[in-house]
């Protein structure tokens, strides 16, 4: 058993204090927006062994069955199946979606080929894994998550008023076999777009603005002229309450708007963009990949086990459970695990290992079982390929 330190993510969208009051150390003013619990090699958390700090993907490598178990590295080769994330929101993250795993692959390989450095702006494809992810609110959040009715979008469309609006409104047709691919075409192409973005963050922030318009209209807002922002408007808006979680297959696009959220997903850092960002942007790479139709955001199924709360997505890469006031029993394979709220103790071959709030811990499978004992809140980030 290992205690970790996450590696943090500073993008300009994140919170200057969410992050470090979780983890225990004095703000600088600037935003952090990511703490990574995971071996990608973009971020890889630091695992103390020896004495010393090293990165978790160098300690697994070192001896991948004993961390990560025979069934792990037989579906998912030598790496941790999963990256462990919160996230601090303080304003929009991008429209994105992320790519099935062929599309990574051909990606990654492609733009290897081209001599594409992994961290230039441009780069798309940082890895040859797909991204399939699910996010558990810690406070309440927002999100956007697919496509819905054209016919809804065309009303608060028309809604702004305008030529612009006019010309955007005919795109929004529910008998379309491809949904809103029109519509998102259209947004990007309209060389008035811009000015329609300003219209729709001045009509979205009346009162009694729709619950679409609204979101949209925060977004504009934070990303002046920004054409994502009328993408948005396209998209389901969710409310996430603490607890509740929603699950993000790939070629769904979506975005965060606001609040803390534990999110979990497959060990990749691949993005396709297509607004309210100032990076990288391929709007014809994310209508490759995208579902456009429409379609209800998906949300995972939820079990209570003794003192554990166990979300299921529809993926082998990872579970994830939310152990409380308790002890509750995890099985082999590897294990990461977060104190999210008071202490947590970690059990396993032998060994405990205390967690203040924000503190972690990797289990590897060799350690066999795993007894969590919170006396607030932790997470438990586990593979669950066994019934």
């Amino acid at each position: 058993m290992y205690p970790v330190r996450p590696a943090l993510q500073r993008y300009g969208w994140g919170s200057e204090t969410d992050l470090p009051d979780l983890l225990g150390f004095e703000p600088d003013g600037g935003p952090y927006a990511e703490a990574w619990w995971g071996a990608h090699p973009g971020g890889p958390a630091l695992a103390g062994t020896a004495g010393e700090a090293k990165p978790l993907d160098a300690v697994i490598a070192q001896d991948p069955e004993a961390a990560l178990g025979g069934e792990s590295l037989a579906a998912f080769g030598e790496r941790l199946p999963y990256l462990l994330k919160v996230l601090a929101i303080a304003r929009p993250l991008s429209i994105q979606v992320h790519p099935s795993l062929d599309v990574a692959r051909a990606g990654f390989a492609r733009e290897e080929e081209a001599g594409i450095p992994r961290d230039a702006p441009d780069r798309v494809f940082r890895d040859d894994n797909h991204k399939p992810e699910m996010i558990i609110a810690l406070t309440p959040m927002v999100l956007l998550s697919g496509f819905r009715k054209p016919s809804k979008v065309r009303e608060d469309i028309a809604g702004i008023g305008g030529p612009v609006a006019e010309r955007l409104a005919t795109l929004c047709a529910d008998d379309q076999p491809d949904g809103l691919a029109a519509f998102l075409r259209g947004v990007m192409a309209d060389e008035e777009a811009p000015g329609l973005v300003s219209d729709l963050a001045f009509v979205g922030a009346r009162r009694g603005a729709s619950a679409n318009l609204a979101v949209a209209a925060h977004a504009a807002s934070a990303y002046p002229g920004d054409r994502g922002a009328l993408v948005a408007l396209a998209m389901n808006v969710v409310n996430l309450e603490p607890g509740e979680a929603c699950f993000t297959s790939d070629g769904i696009v979506h975005s965060y708007q606001s609040g803390v959220g534990l999110e979990i997903m497959a060990n990749s850092d691949n993005v396709i963009r297509a607004g309210l960002t100032g990076k990288h942007i391929d709007v014809a790479a994310l209508l490759d990949v995208s579902v456009t139709t429409p379609g209800e955001p998906f949300r995972p199924a939820v079990t209570r086990d003794g003192r554990a709360t166990h979300y299921a997505p529809p993926v082998r890469e990872f579970g994830l459970a939310i152990a409380d006031g308790g002890e509750a029993v995890f099985g082999s394979g590897p294990r990461m695990v977060v104190a999210l709220e008071g202490e947590a103790v970690v059990r396993s071959a032998g060994e405990a290992l205390t967690l203040p709030r924000g503190g972690a811990a990797f289990v590897p499978d060799s350690d066999g079982p795993a007894t969590v004992a919170s006396a607030g809140r932790a997470a438990v980030a586990f593979v669950p390929l066994s019934p």
